[in-house]
């Protein structure tokens, strides 16, 4: 399922979201909060297209009169007693709500896939501050069980160890001098600063080898945040290298009791339900 997820799915995925870029990208411009609001926006909208476009909303109208009818004729046949009548009626009123639901369904399905990109090119694009120029990033290096030594980050015009460019491969626990359990798999930690604006390569070289998949954009204004952690290596015969790289970045809206806890997703999907169903009146969505 990894390799699926790292050999097919995710090139695709990067694919889509440089076409979302060029859709929302103008939001990044703004502050994350205003722009989270927006692709919640943009979603609920997207959620009511789908379903106004794709499913047959005269059909769905015309089965919401007549389950509103059959209602009127159960009431009438209970008040006068005939229970054949409202047995009938409930028959025909349960059909044609399977009919209801099914056609209200299909719309929801098909939008499912694109629904879903839209909310992971949010999570990789808007779940994180952007960085700046002038800002210390801590960066980490996840390596496989056998790993041991040392790692350095290769500097750029970018980005420049704020601290030793040389960290030990070692266990968190022995890292930090922390008591309890550690987190599995060694680690190396670095603090970097950013020098410049532009898009540039974090670089960590180990084992004689180079990760250098992990792109950190640095804008003064807008930008935003870069796509972490990235994944160098799955798994190697030794069980000595390194797997993965990830920044330590601000979120771009702190928990609170207003999103319930849940940073940037719960400011989305707040807006993308707010707009999905106060738009459905405005739509004439059935």
């Amino acid at each position: 399922m990894f390799w699926f997820y790292m050999n097919c799915l995710l090139p695709v995925l990067r694919v889509l979201y440089v076409a979302l870029d060029w859709v929302l990208g103008w939001s990044t411009l703004l502050s994350p909060l205003a722009a989270l609001i927006i692709s919640g926006a943009v979603t609920g909208l997207a959620v009511n297209l789908c379903q106004k476009y794709l499913g047959n909303q005269k059909k769905l109208g015309l089965c919401k009169a007549d389950l509103k009818k059959l209602k009127e004729l159960r009431r009438a046949a209970q008040a006068a007693g005939d229970k054949d009548k409202v047995g009938r009626l409930v028959s025909v009123a349960n059909w044609i709500s399977g009919r209801y639901a099914w056609g209200a369904m299909k719309p929801a399905l098909l939008s499912v896939l694109p629904l879903c990109v839209l909310a992971m090119w949010t999570a990789s694009r808007l779940s994180y501050e952007p960085v700046r120029p002038g800002d210390k990033i801590e960066v980490v290096a996840y390596f496989e069980d056998g790993a041991a030594g040392f790692a350095h980050i290769i500097p750029n015009a970018g980005l420049q160890p704020a601290g030793p460019p040389i960290a030990p491969v070692a266990a968190p626990k022995a890292q930090a001098g922390a008591s309890g359990p550690a987190a599995p798999g060694p680690q190396a930690r670095w603090l970097v600063v950013a020098t410049n604006e532009g898009m540039f390569p974090l670089a960590v070289r180990y084992n004689n080898a180079t990760c250098s998949e992990l792109v950190v954009p640095v804008s003064r204004k807008g930008g935003r945040a870069a796509d972490s952690p990235v994944v160098c290596n799955i798994e190697t015969p030794t069980h000595d290298n390194l797997q993965a790289v990830e920044l330590v970045l601000k979120d771009s809206v702190p928990a609170a009791w207003w999103n319930l806890k849940q940073k940037w997703l719960g400011v989305y999907l707040a807006v993308a339900l707010l707009f999905g169903f106060g738009l459905r009146p405005i739509m004439r969505i059935q």
